[in-house]
């Protein structure tokens, strides 16, 4: 069966020993090809052949205009901002019919805040526009995840210390590192998606197609295990004051000690694509979120908040050593495919 956008042509032998197809016309005529040009041809991983026009501008930017309506919210369009910016858009330009407010301008320089790479480089009274300067070379996905990692575990460290000693301080401390991780898993989604319209990106960054939404998985695990260290730190600070159950609080401690464990065994594993280490991980997860369900009854009953934010912080450090178990499935997959 022929896919949409696929065009079948025969293959043809011309003299003793050439083989050739025709190349559909709208493409040739879509990139400025003629006859006597050259193009590349790459064997992909699936045995399909990629042909790419030689000389075709690959750096030229590409450009998004995003309409900014009459009283749009402000939470509205930085998703739309977001949008354009995970699809790899180097210029992202909003712009108004009318005068556009100051609070729709904040809107569009907290979204540029938020992200790595895009600098406003023209403002109008009614447009901003903004350019990504980020280079993946010079970020990859690999150093990206790296990064997250070692983020999201001194958040989760940082704030169980916060929850167990009521410092609210370093409670807000871990809740603003968040917007770091937040930046890093959005620089790696963006990656997955410009390696899937320039596979040369690939090469260039040392990774494939495969390992590339991989690693985009992995960022999005941590991702979520910041968010749950972040719920943590927000759980310190809702916590009342007094004396808390001292027998509790060092099992939570104990049990936040051996996610982290899991956790940082589970990226290694990734990375060396070890299917051994990654199944003890696995196995050992699993134990631990037995072992947490029996924590559950003993939860204390001094007062109603404190059960709720104790009940919750136990709830975030499984669901860090769920989303690490998830780190070591990909690791298996990972190393099965390269194998």
């Amino acid at each position: 069966m022929v896919r949409k956008n696929m065009e079948s042509r025969k293959v043809q032998k011309t003299g003793l020993s050439t083989i050739t197809v025709s190349l559909p016309k709208d493409w040739v005529s879509s990139n400025n090809l003629k006859a006597g040009d050259q193009v590349n041809l790459e064997v992909m991983p699936d045995g399909s052949l990629n042909i790419d026009p030689k000389e075709r501008r690959r750096d030229e930017p590409q450009r998004k205009t995003i309409n900014v309506e009459r009283d749009e919210a402000a939470d509205h369009l930085v998703r739309k901002l977001i949008g354009a910016y995970l699809a790899g858009f180097t210029i992202i330009e909003a712009r108004s019919k009318e005068r556009m407010d100051l609070d729709t301008k904040h809107a569009v320089k907290e979204f540029a805040r938020l992200v790595i790479g895009p600098e406003v480089i023209e403002e109008t009274a009614n447009t901003i526009v903004l350019h990504d300067l980020s280079d993946p070379v010079e970020l990859p996905q690999k150093k990206c995840v790296r990064r997250m990692h070692i983020i999201v575990d001194s958040m989760h460290r940082d704030a169980m210390i916060a929850y167990a000693e009521k410092d609210k301080e370093l409670a807000k401390d871990v809740i603003n590192r968040d917007q770091d991780v937040d930046r890093l898993y959005w620089m790696t989604f963006k990656q997955f998606n410009l390696i899937q319209k320039d596979r040369s990106l690939a090469e260039k960054v040392g990774v494939n197609i495969y390992e590339s939404m991989s690693l985009m998985l992995v960022a999005r695990m941590m991702e979520r295990i910041g968010d749950h260290a972040e719920k943590i730190a927000k759980n310190a600070i809702a916590q009342v004051d007094g004396k808390g159950a001292e027998r509790e609080l060092g099992a939570l401690g104990k049990l936040s000690h051996e996610a982290l464990e899991v956790l940082n065994k589970a990226v290694e594993s990734f990375f060396l694509r070890d299917i051994s280490g990654a199944n003890d991980i696995i196995d050992r997860a699993e134990e631990l979120a037995r072992q947490a369900e029996v924590l559950f009854p003993d939860m204390p009953s001094h007062t109603s908040k404190g059960a709720v934010t104790m009940t919750s912080v136990l709830d975030s450090v499984v669901r860090t050593i769920m989303y690490s178990m998830d780190i070591a499935e990909l690791a298996i997959n990972e190393a099965m495919r390269e194998q």
